[in-house]
């Protein structure tokens, strides 16, 4: 993979909050790397970085820009859904895209149209800046480590796709984003109570074109005790039938292992 040297920071969902200490972060990728910034930091529309034909325009930009070897999102929050359907990805060049969280849409988005290389991946709000060198070598390297807890045993084939499992859902109106492959599906999510997660999966259950393509799942952080949230992975598995595993190393939280988006992997 190209070597990473400048680097466009996106803000396509959630206003930037604490802009102080995200500055203090992209001060300290400037040692390194060249830094442009592909949003006003001025500005924000009621709870999103900017209006939606702002957003749309400055991550159109990030990639038309011939410099930037990578893009990375500032922070998720929620705002990707209202932009997704209207971005032109034939004017997304060939690059790295990293983000997690509402950014799952947009890394399904750019997985299925563009020949973008996706990760996701922890952003600068949230502490990618604090294992900088280890991640770019993940980055540039394509690989990755994950502890897995088996719940379901077998063995399974299929690209990594997946991410917070509530902007997963949010895009079932549209079949777009379903990949045409085998997929391992991986799953997180944050502030949502056990219900909504039990309704969430069981949306997955019985969306039959997604259902068909899953051959294993790794469940990931749900920031629910394990005592609630194991016993509903343990159900689930036993309906779809099919191998599954349980990994805290996939979260909002600052031990977020980065995941190629769309890798070939066995398990």
């Amino acid at each position: 993979m190209k070597k990473i040297r400048t680097i466009g920071l996106v803000a396509p969902s959630g206003n930037i909050k604490n802009l102080d200490e995200i500055n203090k972060e992209i001060s300290i990728l400037e040692k390194t790397y060249k830094i442009k910034k592909f949003y006003n930091e001025n500005l924000s529309y009621r709870y999103l970085s900017d209006t939606d034909e702002n957003r749309i325009n400055y991550f159109e930009q990030a990639f038309l820009d011939d410099e930037v070897d990578m893009v990375i999102s500032v922070r998720g929050g929620f705002g990707a859904i209202r932009i997704v359907d209207k971005i032109n990805y034939n004017l997304i060049k060939n690059k790295i895209y990293l983000g997690s969280s509402d950014a799952t849409i947009l890394l399904m988005a750019l997985y299925k149209n563009t020949n973008v290389k996706c990760f996701h991946s922890l952003m600068i709000s949230n502490g990618f800046v604090e294992n900088l060198e280890k991640n770019i070598k993940i980055i540039e390297k394509n690989s990755f480590e994950l502890n897995l807890k088996t719940i379901n045993e077998g063995n399974c084939k299929g690209i990594l796709w997946g991410g917070n499992l509530s902007s997963l859902v949010s895009t079932f109106s549209n079949n777009n984003y379903i990949p045409n492959k085998d997929i391992i599906l991986f799953l997180e999510d944050i502030n949502e109570p056990l219900y909504k997660i039990d309704k969430m999966f069981f949306e997955i259950y019985r969306f039959k074109e997604l259902k068909k393509k899953i051959k294993g799942i790794i469940f990931g952080d749900f920031y629910i005790e394990e005592n609630e949230i194991i016993p509903l992975l343990e159900e689930y598995s036993k309906m779809f039938n099919i191998p599954t595993f349980y990994s805290k190393d996939i979260t909002h939280k600052k031990n977020n292992v980065i995941i190629p988006f769309g890798k070939e992997i066995k398990i």
